[in-house]
């Protein structure tokens, strides 16, 4: 296992999740924007005393970490199991870190006591759609390198 590959790995998948979920944020017009949403979560808090703006660096950097460490889970996936890193383990694996995703947000928005009103629907479609863009990403870089 290769940090280097995890890191590029996990930067270009990231990046084409997030790319992904800003321009169908853009095209419908609605808040689907992980960074800003983290943002705003964690300046809603009352547990966290740090209130950063939408574009602050600390959603961005949550984001890109957890990005790294679902990369770190798949390598471990495609080096310790019969699944290579290739389009279709990284969609299948995108869909479970969906998946996962989903419970996440569910609970960082039930656990924040003035979350953010966006249309939860949308954005959890959007989200799976945007995990299995990130996991196809990730074992084609992870394969390339």
């Amino acid at each position: 296992m290769d940090v280097f590959t995890i890191l590029v790995s996990g930067l270009v998948a990231t990046s084409v999740m997030t790319l992904f979920s800003y321009v169908v944020s853009n095209f419908k017009s609605k808040q689907f924007r992980e960074p800003e949403l983290l943002n705003s979560l964690i300046s809603r808090s009352k547990i966290i005393e740090q209130k950063p703006s939408k574009n602050h660096f600390l959603g961005w950097l949550i984001h890109y970490l957890i990005g790294w460490f679902f990369v770190l889970v798949f390598s471990f996936i495609w080096e310790y199991t019969q699944f290579s890193a290739d389009i279709i383990s990284g969609a299948v694996l995108g869909l479970a870190a969906g998946i996962i995703g989903i419970f996440g947000w569910k609970i960082m928005f039930k656990l924040n006591q003035n979350p953010p009103e966006i249309d939860f629907s949308q954005f959890y479609l959007q989200l799976i759609i945007a995990h299995i863009l990130f996991g196809i990403s990730a074992g084609m870089v992870y394969s390339l390198i």
